[in-house]
């Protein structure tokens, strides 16, 4: 009963403040502007109510989430042409270090990021809401060579300085299109 309570004044403060930013901005940032999704994403996991000895470490689950993001990320253009060798070659890293690193307070984040932004998931505590694991891609134009997929990840271990390479694969010669299309 507390928990729908709480879930509709939820509803109630995202809409009365995403109508007011949009009132006092003039309309530049709307109800479906891009900010609201991080902001709203951040607000749900606080207010979700799991308890730390119900939960159990689901690795499968985990995984299944972080190679759904992965798919997400590439978006129509890009996944067909690299899935074979990221299923064979970067993917079995991205899995170690879930395993690795993962307890049953840890989840896989969504909305990868577009454009050509590296972030492709995180693992992350949803009691603490830090991250324990960024797995990135970066584009990179070598000359006369083309583009690459060059992929990587960061640990809390190291504050999340320290790049560790996995692989990469070659695209083209050609410009790649934007995650997410």
């Amino acid at each position: 009963m507390l928990r729908m309570e709480v879930n509709m004044l939820s509803g109630f403060i995202k809409k009365f403040l995403a109508a007011l930013v949009a009132v006092v901005t003039f309309g530049v940032i709307t109800p479906s502007h891009e900010i609201w999704n991080s902001v709203f994403e951040i607000e749900e996991n606080q207010f979700t109510e799991t308890h730390a000895e119900e939960r159990v470490l689901d690795i499968g689950r985990l995984i299944d989430e972080a190679r759904e993001q992965s798919d997400v990320k590439f978006g129509s253009k890009i996944q067909p042409r690299i899935q074979q060798r990221y299923e064979a070659e970067i993917f079995p890293f991205y899995k170690q270090k879930i395993e690795e690193y993962a307890t049953a307070s840890s989840a896989i984040s969504h909305k990868p990021s577009g454009d050509y932004g590296e972030k492709i998931f995180h693992l992350y505590d949803q009691d603490t809401n830090a991250d324990i694991l960024r797995a990135h891609v970066r584009v990179e134009k070598r000359p006369l060579e083309g583009y690459y997929f060059t992929f990587h990840y960061h640990t809390h271990d190291d504050q999340f300085a320290k790049h560790q390479d996995i692989g990469e694969i070659y695209w083209s010669k050609n410009t790649p299109p934007k995650w997410l299309s």
